[in-house]
């Protein structure tokens, strides 16, 4: 029988303090990661076999600092449909897909070790001007307007240069030194879509934007963000459409299991996944997830959810509130934005706090302008119709695919494309499970032998816990040898076929695992001693090709 003994995802559980209340304002543990870039692509084809079609980009905006000093600037194949999306869709998407590696136990008595709808608030709730395309110094103005909390303007231009003391004359708050990465996306006569934040919005009013427009291929402008970015930069990309999707300018990297630390919760998997990438040039992705989008129905919105009729008539904001608490609806800041922004706490009160229990620190008549009505369409527009929207993006999909990738900014280079293959294996699980074996266990107590059993059949005998504990050794210290490298195939993927593999260490990673204890003796397991040409000499000698379109 198997017992669970370690279960986590790569991201970081944080508690949130809260009251004894439920609901989704009371949730003690949160998957929370600022420190990723998320990225979500739905594509529509026109079904005319030309690979056109309609490309819906939502992208999650962090930023830190000051609200005059925020702006975003993102180049686009096309005129776009601008719209505001929800935080709830990335959280939920990423919680659904989430790589999670799994340890349990497992006792021997023996030593045998054997098509999307337009969204209902894209530009009809935008107010503003659209632009005949006139030009003032070499700059095109084709649309001014205001979506959600961001003033946006979506610009053609000649010239680089013209380009950014245009956008900085008008307050966007751009490095002079980004000119050099807008050049080549002006020379292909891209589109811009730059935004900065509305005079009454500040930076707690950051919402994810989408745009949705013409083209053949999901592409990241990762040029651009390596203008300011951290050190390896984790990017979450999400790929909705008909089939799995790779990457088709970047590499593509398999992991090797042994390097993941499973007696650690697996905790070390982005850093796996920054190992692997490096090792195959600084510009791969891992796949995280592949499989039906249907994983996703029903997550955003459905109908039921909560009954808005019923908010509709409720007298105390605290009624409405706590409706809100107990319904269906994903938790998102845009959530938590506006019903602060409608019932505010008291001063010195945080919104978590409040939320968790409004009634703790103030009184229903504390509020004698709240209208439930006004707030309830208030919610619907700046909340659930986003949501409503994003789900009919997800169930209009056969496919969702989740790759992941880190990179610093010498590697941001060249934009990544995403394109579908229908020829790979289509389904990639993100649970992932290795077994500890106990041998003699029963006998033997914490002085067993152990063999962890990994996914891909390989066997790693490891020695006792308490030989490991006299060496002040973790199995994980333990087991370096076997971690190296940490892609096991490197290989060059695109629309059809199976791609190239550029670097296979699979049966060299089996020989490695057999060598390094044979079988199960219950005493100590030698380690392994040097039975291979370290595997960094061999990527060193390996020349990684990589696609260019």
């Amino acid at each position: 029988m198997y017992r669970l003994v370690l279960a986590a995802s790569a991201l970081v559980l944080l508690p949130a303090r809260a009251w004894a209340c439920g609901g989704m304002f009371c949730d003690n543990v949160n998957p929370v990661d600022q420190a990723a870039e998320r990225i979500v692509f739905g594509f529509e084809p026109d079904g005319d076999g030309s690979g056109m079609g309609t490309i819906t980009t939502e992208v999650q905006i962090a930023f830190t600092g000051e609200s005059d000093n925020f702006a975003w600037v993102v180049p686009v194949s096309s005129v776009p449909e601008l719209f505001t999306s929800n935080d709830a869709l990335f959280t939920v998407l990423a919680n659904a897909t989430l790589p999670i590696h799994t340890l349990v136990f497992e006792e021997f008595r023996t030593c045998d070790a054997g098509g999307y709808g337009r969204p209902a608030n894209a530009m009809s709730d935008s107010a503003g001007s659209v632009y005949d395309g006139s030009t003032s110094g070499g700059v095109s103005v084709l649309a001014s307007q205001t979506v959600g909390p961001y003033d946006t303007v979506i610009l053609q231009a000649n010239d680089s240069s013209v380009l950014v003391e245009w956008l900085q004359t008008e307050g966007y708050g751009i490095p002079d030194n980004i000119e050099p990465a807008v050049r080549p996306y002006v020379a292909a006569e891209q589109y811009f879509v730059a935004l900065k934040l509305s005079s009454s919005a500040d930076t707690g009013d950051l919402a994810p934007l989408g745009m949705r427009y013409r083209g053949t291929t999901a592409s990241i402008p990762i040029q651009l963000t390596a203008v300011a970015t951290i050190p390896d930069l984790p990017l979450e990309v999400f790929v909705l459409g008909p089939s799995r999707a790779v990457p088709d300018n970047y590499l593509h990297v398999r992991l090797n299991d042994a390097s993941i630390d499973w007696y650690g919760g697996g905790l070390n998997y982005r850093d796996v996944v920054r190992l692997a990438a490096d090792e195959a040039g600084g510009q791969a992705f891992a796949t995280d997830y592949s499989g039906p989008a249907s994983i996703m129905d029903g997550r955003l919105w459905s109908v039921g959810m909560i009954d808005l009729g019923d908010l509709r008539g409720l007298e105390s904001p605290f009624d409405w509130i706590q409706t809100i608490n107990f319904s269906g609806l994903p938790a998102s800041s845009q959530l938590v934005s506006l019903i602060v922004s409608l019932v505010p706490p008291p001063a010195g009160v945080s919104d978590s706090d409040f939320l968790s229990c409004p009634e703790c620190y103030a009184s229903a008549s504390d509020y004698p302008d709240f209208d439930a009505e006004v707030a309830t369409d208030a919610l619907e527009a700046a909340v659930i119709d986003p949501l409503r929207d994003a789900q009919e993006m997800l169930d209009g999909s056969v496919h969702l695919t989740r790759l992941f990738t880190t990179m610093d900014a010498e590697e941001m280079t060249a934009d990544p494309l995403f394109v579908f293959n229908e020829d790979l294996d289509q389904d990639v699980n993100p649970q992932h499970i290795a077994i500890n074996e106990v041998h003699c266990g029963v006998f033997e107590g914490d002085h067993a032998e152990r063999v962890l059993a990994l996914e891909d059949g390989r066997r790693i005998s490891l020695p006792s816990e308490a030989w490991l504990e006299e060496k002040e050794l973790t199995e994980f210290e333990y087991m370096e040898e076997l971690r190296t490298p940490a892609a096991l195939v490197i290989e060059d993927l695109g629309a059809e076929g199976e791609g190239e593999i550029l670097f296979d260490y699979r049966e060299q990673a089996f020989a490695d695992a057999k060598a390094f204890g044979a079988g199960c003796g219950c005493s100590t397991t030698p380690r392994l001693s040097q039975v291979a040409a370290p595997a960094i000499l061999l990527l060193a000698g390996l020349a990684i090709r990589r696609r260019r379109v």
